[in-house]
């Protein structure tokens, strides 16, 4: 039976070799799973002949394309650990993947990371046309059991309330999570996916499982509405998988006509506007199902029996995942989302810790705040560690959030806070307007209209328009924003 997860790979290029793999946008990125294995073996070939092997960690340092999904399944291959390292990370965060996990090789672009640049041990190998292997000096070893894991993936948390961990997944974790997703989502040889997100990010439950499902991969020529909605249109493709941004790109693409193809739309890295939506539905004909997925989980909800009804809802959990709501200590009734089902993490690289040590009665503690409603569809209101403060009333970012995008000089908002000595946090926000003079009355007119809306204390004390909002490297909104303390005098 296979338990890499190339074999499994492997295993459909045997069932249907001459089905459509990937369907790029050139004629050279327009893949069979025949054509596609070759690819991967071809490449696995130069990645042994550099040394790289069994038990090996390798970074992954290349944009998401054709090409990603290649060198990934061609370092499993080889029987080593994927490491990614994704190009939209700033180089001191990429050094810091390359200092904290014990590498043997990266594979890169031509133009490699810095630190890579410093710690190589010889020349570049060309493993294929845009990308090297690099092998590295010995830099220290592995925590003791991470050999016993067999580890397919070693991937670092998004950073948004602190350190960034690196969450190892065995390739077991992965096939038990794309079995639990499948259940739902019902990918077969059938299915063609329209994919847009960042490779480094979302490969696990999603590339993964349409490979190992039989369905094909749909790239668009770049990330703007024209080429998403031709690619759609050209590929008859049946499921959608975007971001918000990318739903709100589409949503606001006036000659875009129904997609009659596509059987389902899913939203996922942060929450969905309402009103992004809502002009998606009313121009595509297709409601948008939010999903939530967690690295150290896996995808335990997805909103497709109530999409279109129950906006801000992640869904129910998947059938085979449970939920349950603690008490956070917080007070206010403020209860955190926990998850017990197949495929959660093996354990955390440094420092190390078992899944036994992380969850030792099998609960996945989220950090997440939230409720279940009677239909028993999830409402995640913020992360704990984001809960605004001020003088004993909190709220979530969120609440604020959404009264702001209301206006229509808003585009995007992010609420944080801001320390204060008189009433120990208030908050503040970034502003994306829309197109249009700023005026210098703008600021108070947003405040006014929050007023209108929200209890006094949740109205941001102060507001600065910026081009675009802070987020992470996988395009989550950042809440915690370093600031000095102000004086009462504000």
């Amino acid at each position: 039976m296979a338990t890499n997860l190339d074999d499994r790979f492997r295993e459909t290029v045997s069932r249907q070799p001459d089905h459509p793999a990937i369907l790029g946008p050139g004629p050279d990125e327009r893949l069979t799973y025949a054509q596609l294995d070759a690819a991967i073996e071809a490449t696995a070939a130069e990645m042994r002949s550099a040394g790289l092997g069994p038990g090996m960690c390798c970074g992954l340092h290349y944009p998401s394309g054709v090409d990603y999904i290649i060198h990934n399944y061609a370092i499993w291959r080889c029987g080593a650990t994927v490491v990614p390292i994704a190009v939209e990370l700033a180089a001191e965060e990429k050094a810091d993947v390359v200092r904290r996990i014990h590498l043997s090789f990266v594979v890169s672009s031509p133009t490699p990371i810095p630190i890579v640049a410093e710690q190589r041990a010889g020349d570049p190998a060309r493993i294929s046309a845009k990308a090297d292997i690099i092998k590295l000096k010995p830099s220290g070893t592995h925590p003791a059991g991470f050999r016993d894991v067999d580890a397919s993936f070693i991937r670092f948390t998004s950073g948004t309330t602190g350190t960034s961990k690196g969450v190892i997944l065995s390739h077991n974790t992965v096939f038990e999570r794309i079995v639990a997703a499948n259940e739902v989502l019902h990918i077969g040889p059938e299915d063609r996916v329209m994919w847009m997100l960042s490779m480094s990010y979302h490969f696990t439950v999603s590339i993964v499982g349409y490979l190992t499902f039989g369905a094909a991969i749909v790239l668009a020529k770049n990330n703007f509405a024209v080429a998403i909605a031709n690619a759609i249109r050209d590929h008859k493709a049946t499921l959608l998988y975007a971001s918000p941004m990318h739903c709100a790109l589409l949503a606001d693409y006036e000659a875009g006509e129904p997609m009659t193809s596509l059987r389902l739309a899913i939203s996922t890295t942060t929450s969905l506007d309402e009103r992004v939506a809502e002009r998606f539905r009313e121009r595509y004909g297709l409601p948008i199902s939010q999903a939530l997925g967690l690295i150290e989980v896996g995808l335990p909800c997805i909103n497709v029996q109530h999409a279109g009804r129950k906006h801000g809802s992640v869904g129910p959990v998947l059938p085979a995942y449970e939920i349950k709501l603690e008490d956070t200590g917080l007070g206010d009734g403020l209860r955190e989302v926990c998850f017990r089902g197949p495929g959660c993490l093996d354990a955390y690289y440094h420092p190390w810790r078992t899944r036994d040590d992380i969850m030792p009665d099998g609960w996945f503690r989220t950090h997440d705040v939230g409720e279940v409603d009677d239909d028993g569809c999830l409402f995640l209101r913020g992360r704990s560690k984001d809960l605004i403060n001020v003088a004993g009333m909190k709220f979530f970012p969120h609440e604020v959030e959404s009264v702001l995008q209301d206006h229509p000089r808003v585009a995007e908002a992010c609420v944080f806070s801001h320390p204060h000595d008189r009433t120990g946090e208030v908050a503040r926000a970034h502003v994306v307007p829309t197109p249009g003079p700023l005026t210098d009355g703008l600021e108070q007119q947003l405040r006014s209209h929050c007023q209108l809306h929200i209890a006094a204390y949740k109205v941001p004390e102060r507001i600065e328009f910026v081009d675009r909002l802070a987020r992470t490297a996988s395009g989550k909104i950042l809440h915690r924003i370093p600031a000095r303390r102000e004086s009462p005098s504000r």
